[in-house]
This record gives structure tokens, C-alpha cells and sequence, in this order.
């Protein structure tokens, strides 16, 4: 038995009590409490108010028609006794429902005047009501309106005292609550369900919305050019739906990018391995009886090996770049392209520059010397032997251009939208032949955004094509330093 509790005490220790979710509420049953409340409080206010100012009213009207039933009641009343022929007739209110008393004073004694049933109606005590002297109340009779004068006439003091009836507006009240509870009551019940197919009716587009992306996300056979329902109304909703299908044409793209990439990568990597693999089964089954195969077959390898390894080099370089950032200055473009065009091998097509002297652009200075040898190799590739490469620096605004022309076999225009994506080659039945792994425009244009500009191709007339590579201009290295100074 002593072993009970410690049980129960380790069981809790094992088995916490999980924290309860935070129960979920739709936007339509939000907007249906929201109306709720609201009303319900529009209506208990607009109810408080208007018993309020009718109630004032009423006590007011009373209190008008006390002090005119007193005054006519002392011209009505002789140092002797009140005439109560002559203050009915006198009186323009009501005094059917009203009690008066009446006690004259002298040397001689007291004496008391009653109206008729004033005798009955005081029979019990009158409580007065907490919120006005004024306000009494008798358990048979009910709520009445007391008001009293005092006056002297010579030797004789009168005290006047009038009770009058506040039953028929306490019927008028409550019939008046009574029926504004009504009309909440109502006006609830048909409000909770008018808002509520007004707020479902609102709410559906999202909910169309909604639905089709769980249809999507749950689609077993996905093509990635699925799209989101754009209803017209309301508004919202359909930029909304808009922004979405914008959004998720953009993740598309990058999905089925990023699908080609691979399947490009593994096709690039493949070929070389193949090639690898094969030489050395070709070694292996007649390097002895043929060893003039090994020489042959282990260059083979060797150039198919440096192959993957730039390929691989590449797409490190491209992955590196995906979130990379750099360092921009302002630094001159006519000596740093000067100077790589001297650089240049002499061996195969000539290299020329032409240029603006002094341009000064705001960007990375080594980046920008890799995009445009990029761009002077991607011309030496396609391009005759004996051709010429010109390279043209030009300011203009607050641009400056660079454009690489050669005048090799050119660009379709169909194909100039890929020419920058990854892996990608105008002329495939040449891309065997011509060196290289097809990531030196990608990786281009990639350094380009990188630096705030933009890589564009053209024609070259009457045969080639155009590289323009545009970069923000700065300010002239001397200028900088005399705002400095």
C-alpha cells in the first residue's frame, strides 16, 4: 500500500500534462462575436439611455404638475378649509390619482384636511425612494411623487402635501424595457445569423484559397505550374491571390531550375567518369599485352579528370555566390581593361580595346577583371582563328559600358533569354567540341548582379555577337578627393 504514491508521483514526473492548445477561431466566427458584442452593447447602452431620458421626462412632467396642483390647491384653500370642488376644477392636470393633505396651525390647534382615500392611502408608511426625496413608496399603492409647502396666512400656518401617482409610467417603463429587450432579443437572433452568412460569404474566397493550396500541397503528381483560384471579389482577396500565384510561379521556376541543375550537373559529372572508368578498363584488360594503350588512355584520364575538377571548382563557385556580397569602390575601369587585354595570350584571335580615358565606375574591381575575361574566352570559343576581339569602355550618364563583340556564329535570338542559365550551350551538337563547362556566363552574370549591374547580349553586325556588361558610374578618383579635402 506504502508503494501507491510513490507510483502515482513517478507517473506524473514521467507523464506531464501536455499544455492544451489554444482552441482556433475562424475569421467568420470572429467577425459573428465581434457583431455580437457590439450590438449587445450598442443596444444596453441605447436601452440605459433612452429609460433614462424617458424616466427624466416623466419625473419632470410630474414635478410640473406638483407644483401646479400646489399652487392652485393654496388658491383653492381659505384660512378656514381647502375647498376641493374649487381645486379640481382649478387644477389642469390629472388629480384623480392624486392624495393631498392639508394641516392648518393656529393658536387654537392643529387641524387636518384630507382629499378623498387620502385617509386609506397613508395607512401604512410611505418609504422613501434611495435615489430622490421626492420618489415614495407604498407596498399596496406602489411609487408615487411626494411634494410639500408651507405657508403662513396671519396667524394660521398651512403645510400642503401632495402624493401623486408615478404608477402609469412605471407601466410606461416597463413596457418601454420590455420591448426593447425584445427588439435586442431580435435584433441579436437575426443579427448572429446575418453576419454570419455575410462573414462565410467573405470568408469563402480564402477558404477557396485555401483549399487549393492544401490540393496542391498534397498533389501527388505535381507539374509546377499549378496556380491559386483568383477570385474577383473582394478586392483583397484578389491581390492577395495574385501576390500568391506571383510567389509560387517564382518558386516554380526556381524548383524546376534547380531539377535541371542537378539532372545537368549529374550529366556533366557523368561524362568525364564514364570516360575515366573506361580508359582504365581498357588498361586493365590490355595495358600488358598493348602498353602503348597506357600512355594514351592515362592522358585520356588526366584531361577528363582536370574536366570535373573545373566543373566542380564552378559549381562551388556559383553555390558560394548564391549568398555572397561584395565589397564595391570606386576604382578606374579604363586601366584595369587596359591591362587585362595586354594580358592577353597572343596565340589565336587578337584583342583590341577602345575606350574613354578616366572612367571611374562603383563597383568590385576583381569580379568585374573575372566578368569580362569570362566574356573575352566565351568569344575566343566561338570565333574564328584569325578574328578579331574588340573590347569597348564607354561612359554615359550614370552608366558605364563595357561591351566584348566578336565575330564568331552568334546568338539565336530564341536562345538568348538562356544564354546565362546554367549549363547551358547555343549549339549543342558542338558542345563536345568547344572547352569548357558551360557555368562561365552563369557564373558571369551571377558576379554582374552581384556588383548592382546587369549582362546583356546583342547582334554584332554583320556577324557576331555583342556582350554589354553595364555598371554604375562614380565620380572621377580626383573629384572624391577634393570633396574629401
Amino acid at each position: 500500500m506504502s508503494q501507491a504514491p510513490e507510483k502515482r508521483a513517478a507517473e506524473a514526473t514521467a507523464s506531464p500534462h501536455k499544455p492544451r492548445r489554444k482552441r482556433q477561431r475562424t475569421s467568420a466566427s470572429r467577425m459573428t462575436w465581434t457583431y455580437i458584442w457590439l450590438l449587445a452593447v450598442i443596444m444596453v447602452v441605447t436601452s440605459f439611455a433612452t429609460i433614462g431620458l424617458v424616466g427624466y421626462h416623466l419625473i419632470r412632467s410630474k414635478r410640473d404638475d406638483s407644483i401646479l396642483m400646489m399652487s392652485t390647491l393654496k388658491s383653492a384653500t381659505s384660512t378656514n378649509e381647502p375647498d376641493w370642488q374649487k381645486w379640481h376644477n382649478s387644477t389642469p392636470a390629472n388629480t384623480r390619482r392624486a392624495f393631498v393633505k392639508v394641516t392648518m396651525t393656529d393658536d387654537a390647534g392643529e387641524e387636518t384636511y384630507f382629499s378623498r382615500g387620502t385617509q386609506h392611502f397613508l395607512k401604512n408608511d410611505l418609504d422613501e425612494w434611495p435615489l430622490s426625496s421626492h420618489v415614495q413608496y407604498e407596498p399596496d399603492q406602489g411609487l408615487y411623487y411626494h411634494s410639500e409647502a408651507t405657508e403662513r396666512r396671519g396667524t394660521v400656518t398651512i403645510h400642503y402635501q401632495i402624493w401623486q401617482s408615478l404608477n402609469p409610467m412605471v407601466n410606461l417603463l416597463r413596457l418601454l424595457v420590455t420591448t426593447i429587450l425584445g427588439i435586442t432579443l431580435i435584433g441579436l437572433v437575426l443579427g448572429i445569423w446575418l453576419i454570419g452568412l455575410l462573414a462565410r460569404r467573405l470568408n469563402q474566397p480564402l477558404v477557396q484559397l485555401t483549399e487549393a493550396a492544401n490540393s496542391i500541397d498534397s498533389a501527388k503528381d505535381v507539374t509546377y505550374h499549378e496556380t491559386l483560384p483568383v477570385p474577383d471579389n473582394p478586392v483583397e482577396v484578389h491581390a492577395l491571390s495574385i501576390e500568391f500565384n506571383r510567389l509560387l510561379n517564382s518558386l516554380n521556376r526556381q524548383v524546376i531550375r534547380d531539377h535541371q541543375f542537378v539532372s545537368d550537373a549529374s550529366h556533366e559529372l557523368r561524362t568525364p567518369l564514364t570516360a575515366i572508368r573506361g580508359h582504365l578498363s581498357l588498361i586493365r584488360r590490355h595495358g600488358e599485352a598493348h602498353p602503348e594503350l597506357v600512355p594514351q588512355s592515362l592522358e585520356v584520364i588526366d584531361t577528363e579528370s582536370l574536366r570535373m575538377q573545373h566543373l566542380i571548382e564552378s559549381l562551388l563557385q556559383l553555390s558560394r555566390m548564391d549568398h555572397a556580397t561584395l565589397t564595391l569602390a570606386l576604382f578606374d575601369v579604363t586601366r584595369l581593361m587596359q591591362g587585362l587585354v595586354v594580358a592577353q595570350p597572343p596565340a589565336g584571335q587578337r584583342v583590341t580595346f577602345q575606350g574613354d580615358p578616366g572612367v571611374i565606375a562603383y563597383a568590385n574591381a576583381d569580379t568585374v577583371e573575372q566578368i569580362v575575361s569570362a566574356l573575352i574566352s566565351n568569344a575566343r570559343k566561338y570565333s574564328p582563328e584569325d578574328s578579331t576581339i574588340e573590347v569597348l569602355l564607354q561612359e554615359s550618364g550614370q552608366h558605364v559600358f563595357i561591351t566584348v563583340t566578336d565575330t564568331g556564329e552568334g546568338v539565336p535570338e530564341a536562345e538568348k533569354k538562356r544564354i546565362f542559365d546554367r549549363f547551358y550551350r547555343v549549339d549543342a551538337a558542338r558542345s563536345k567540341e568547344v572547352a569548357g563547362t558551360g557555368l562561365g556566363l552563369a557564373i558571369a552574370n551571377r558576379m554582374t548582379a552581384l556588383n548592382h549591374g546587369q549582362l546583356t547580349v546583342s547582334d554584332n553586325q554583320p556577324r557576331g555577337s555583342r556582350f554589354t556588361l553595364t555598371l554604375p558610374a562614380g565620380k572621377p578618383l580626383s573629384e572624391k578627393n577634393s570633396d574629401n579635402i
